[in-house]
């Protein structure tokens, strides 16, 4: 099981061990980004054009590397170029090889609303999130009980940002509904986590039943524009990792998929 093994090494690394006593509630007194609205960059587009996340990461556990031996600066400022609205950063590195350093790369190179995409476990998470150059984090329904949400999302608003909370089923949808602050959207992961098997049912059967006025963002799967066009109306963003990171012209393919 992917997921159970990503968040058990998680809790027993070193540095995620040592980062919780780091004191990331004053840093955010050095430095505290001007925030960048993702839902509202999502929402803000063409009825016609897909409202793309385009996704910075270096690998998966399912796929391995990605071979990617560029710069984050470049990469993200090719997704600008290219027509997408927000950026993904993964961070985790022993199973994505990220880092949290490629944050703040993504955010001085671009103007675009920057996710930070991990396995985000204690609320210390979000104000290190916050410090790094995050405009909204993700938060995983499948590894956070509805205790930890509550608290997760709630810390997020303090720390003035974005929440985009991932589901894959439909007990996880009733726990979004169920949550006293709704997040601002909520993104349906096409990927089981557990399997990393892809379905793009998950999306067809989750999206009709979130309310209207939360953001619906589709998430993997995704490899051409017929499969875009597939949820117009249904969702109102895509998240886009893998074949962007294989691509040769992530600008050009963007575009291809944006513009048609």
């Amino acid at each position: 099981m992917y997921l159970d093994r990503i968040v058990a090494q998680k809790r027993s690394d070193p540095n995620f061990l040592a980062a919780a006593s780091e004191p990331w509630e004053q840093r955010l007194d050095d430095r505290v980004p001007t925030g960048r609205s993702l839902v509202a960059s999502l929402l803000d587009k063409n009825v016609d054009e897909p409202s793309i996340i385009a996704e910075m990461k270096r690998a998966s556990p399912s796929k391995g590397s990605f071979h990617f031996q560029g710069e984050v600066s470049t990469q993200v400022q090719a997704y600008e170029r290219g027509g997408a609205k927000a950026v993904s950063v993964l961070t985790n590195e022993v199973f994505f090889s990220g880092r949290l350093e490629d944050l703040r790369e993504a955010r001085d190179a671009i103007q675009l609303p920057i996710l930070r995409k991990d396995f985000l476990l204690e609320p210390w998470e979000v104000a290190q999130s916050k410090y790094w150059g995050a405009d909204a984090i993700l938060l995983i329904a499948a590894i956070l009980d509805q205790e930890s949400l509550e608290r997760m999302v709630a810390r997020a608003k303090e720390c003035d940002l974005e929440v985009l909370l991932e589901i894959h089923d439909h007990e996880e949808l009733q726990r979004v509904l169920g949550l006293s602050t709704a997040p601002h959207a909520v993104g349906i992961n096409n990927r089981n986590l557990n399997t990393f098997e892809l379905s793009l049912e998950t999306t067809a059967t989750l999206a009709p039943l979130l309310p209207k006025e939360i953001c619906r963002v589709s998430e993997s799967g995704f490899a051409t524009k017929h499969d875009l066009s597939r949820f117009e109306g249904t969702v109102d963003a895509f998240l886009i990792g893998e074949s962007l990171m294989r691509s040769s012209e992530p600008e050009k393919t963007l575009l291809g998929w944006i513009k048609g």
